[in-house]
């Protein structure tokens, strides 16, 4: 069984499943490199009209796999090596030049939260809940996906959600302006409703119009990149992230010290 399913229907909505859910469907690596790739892919498929990414099981996704973070993510270069295959992920997914709708159920933290964010909509069932655990785990978010928080949340949402951890349920969520629409019903039937009424428009007309407002929101800025990656490091090299990540396993709450 493969972690992440895809299948297009005859209208051209394609579906792609994370389909881990006795991990609530907790992205490891290999599935953040497969899942840029089938972004890339289903954007040059002329049948493709539009894409949506929900979990299998009645969750969107508990985030990255942090039992792999030790093994994967342990110091610094390593963990430059999984922030790239997490950024070009969510890049193919931003970049893809079709709708994306995102259809979110149960958990959808820190990682997949990052994935919603780079969808053009979220669709949400009211059971659905949301955070960006980082400040628990000693990370320190990148630019790129903090800029998508600030786009999507503004500046004061972002500093609630990174700087809180808080866990949000749907209806603070939608106030935040992090969900489009909330449902009590199946956020797949919802979103496919949404899919269905975005296929039947003209194809290049869509795909225009997003190429377009993706470069009006694109502001470049290559110094506050290199200085993101800095603190980006020095955390991933730090005692408190190492502390982070043991708290995780083994289910107690991290005792944090600054260094």
């Amino acid at each position: 069984m493969s972690d992440i399913d895809v299948g297009t229907d005859e209208s051209g909505i394609a579906c792609v499943t994370l389909n881990r859910p006795d991990k609530r469907n907790a992205v490891n690596f290999a599935m953040w490199q497969s899942l840029g790739d089938i972004f890339e892919c289903l954007g040059s498929d002329d049948h493709v009209r539009v894409v949506v990414l929900t979990g299998a099981g009645g969750y969107f996704s508990a985030g990255a796999d942090i039992s792999e973070f030790p093994a994967l993510r342990a110091d610094a270069k390593q963990g430059a090596q999984y922030e790239r295959a997490g950024d070009r992920c969510a890049r193919m997914i931003k970049s893809c030049p079709k709708p994306t709708i995102a259809a979110i159920e149960g958990y959808c933290i820190g990682g997949g939260l990052g994935l919603a964010l780079v969808c053009d909509f979220r669709i949400a069932r009211t059971n659905a809940q949301f955070a960006i655990p980082a400040a628990r785990l000693g990370i320190v978010y990148g630019v790129f996906d903090t800029r998508n928080l600030v786009d999507v949340v503004g500046f004061s949402g972002a500093r609630r959600i990174l700087f809180s951890a808080d866990r949000l349920d749907a209806g603070v969520a939608k106030d935040l302006g992090l969900v489009d629409e909330l449902t009590e019903g199946s956020a797949m039937e919802r979103a496919r409703a949404l899919a269905g009424r975005i296929a039947s428009n003209a194809p290049l007309s869509i795909s225009g119009a997003k190429s377009i407002l993706l470069g009006l929101a694109e502001v470049a800025n290559d110094a506050l990149e290199a200085q993101a990656e800095a603190l980006v490091a020095k955390a991933l090299e730090s005692e408190d992230y190492k502390e982070g990540v043991r708290a995780f396993s083994e289910k107690r709450s991290p005792r944090f010290r600054g260094r």
